[in-house]
């Protein structure tokens, strides 16, 4: 999954006022672009099969988008947690995905069989700050489970296994919680804390890391407010029936049958590929800004992204399109990390960046090129320019025609 450099920029929301309008001056026309003359290399550029895909949790991804989507971005909750810096976003659970419980003594396989019964769910993580550990950060699991038995069951054990003294969360005093400030020579105080939902299972870790003296009221409130709003968008979300879970189809809008596949021996073997189409409010959660990122998915009126190879996003319409490739332009043109380079051969309106060696950040990032067909806005990463450009334009071939 391309998880794009996304910041709050005065220069992106520039771009956007620009591109919005407020002028009466024509919009120039986009140069034609020549299918017949795009290299895509031996990438494929018709509609793929993926039923020879299917998993046995391609199902339960599904419903974990499906949770996903129905599961706040932190700063939806709380104003503060505008950034994604610590465990990068969103994150799919399945019995092969399982969570991470700090403190518990728990993980990999040991989650199972600990805490049986476990179907599908949606992680996420924000900060207050863009730097790592300069300030509060939160991570939330919303969890589903085959019984509201073995939901009760999972919050009493994780609470048990946690460090620290019970402390309350507001208004939930069937949420159990735990307060655990750590000594140096790393201090920071985590409020961790459970709440039983049916057969959901909502949790929270709260950690502080600059703020002396500790507050623990102050991060018992972010639990109940993200608790509220949990509960709240969960009314949004039917679950599936366990019966039919493995049945729930691959694809959705016929978007991921056109978005260019990863090759199956680069997919990885132990987790559940995230290569799907994901509603608007779970694709947000993988980004690293999310609130930049909402103001400009809800300004192009996107939908749904499909993330595999390439990110292909749907917008409203062609206009709103090329106002979120600029905006996307505006975002990797700000990260140090990349300078602009030549757009692929015969599509002009395209734009790639390479990676500066020089730059301090540059060592997990590859060159990239983006642009639109249509009412899509796509992109592409890979490990050379050149291979870049033959990705993008297999993805345009795949999305040329396309509604």
């Amino acid at each position: 999954m391309r998880k794009l450099r996304l910041s709050s920029t005065l220069v992106a929301f520039g771009l956007l006022l620009s591109a919005c309008g407020g002028s009466e001056a024509a919009t120039p026309t986009a140069p034609e672009i020549d299918v017949a003359k795009l290299d895509s290399g031996n990438y494929p550029t018709t509609p793929v099969d993926l039923e020879p895909t299917r998993v046995a949790t391609s199902g339960a991804l599904r419903e974990a988008i499906r949770i996903g989507a129905a599961t706040p971005l932190p700063v939806q909750y709380d104003s503060r947690f505008v950034f994604a810096k610590g465990q990068s976003g969103g994150l799919h659970l399945t019995t092969i995905d399982a969570p991470y419980f700090s403190g518990t003594g728990l993980e990999g396989d040991a989650i199972n069989a600990t805490l049986p019964g476990i179907v599908a769910g949606w992680e996420t993580s924000g900060d207050r700050r863009d730097q790592i550990n300069a300030g509060r950060t939160v991570s939330t699991v919303t969890l589903r489970f085959e019984t509201a038995d073995q939901a009760l069951h999972a919050a009493t054990e994780l609470s048990n296994r946690a460090p620290g003294s019970p402390y309350p969360i507001p208004n939930y005093s069937d949420a159990p919680a735990k307060l655990e400030p750590k000594p140096v020579p790393l201090p920071s105080q985590n409020l961790r804390a459970w709440l039983p939902r049916g057969d959901l299972l909502l949790y929270i870790l709260v950690t502080d890391w600059l703020g002396l003296p500790y507050d623990p009221a102050a991060d018992a409130v972010v639990a109940q407010k993200y608790f509220d709003k949990q509960i709240e968008m969960l009314r949004s979300y039917s679950p599936t029936p366990l019966s039919d879970i493995a049945k729930l189809p691959l694809d959705t809008e016929g978007l991921l049958s056109r978005t260019l596949p990863t090759e199956a021996a680069k997919r990885p073997e132990r987790t559940t590929s995230s290569s799907a189409v994901y509603p608007a409010q779970a694709a947000l959660h993988v980004e690293s800004h999310p609130s930049a990122a909402l103001a400009a998915y809800t300004d192009a009126g996107i939908d749904y992204v499909a993330f595999d190879a390439a990110s292909v996003y749907r917008t409203r319409d062609t206009d709103a399109a090329a106002r979120f490739h600029a905006w996307l332009d505006s975002e990797i043109s700000d990260d140090e990390a990349f300078v602009e380079a030549d757009a692929p051969p015969n599509m002009p309106t395209f734009t790639c960046f390479s990676v500066d060696p020089k730059a301090t950040s540059s060592f997990m990032s590859k060159p990239t090129c983006q642009g639109t067909v249509g009412r899509y806005a796509i992109a592409v990463s890979a490990s050379s320019m050149q291979d870049a450009h033959q990705r993008i334009a297999a993805q345009y071939k795949l999305l040329h025609g396309f509604s």
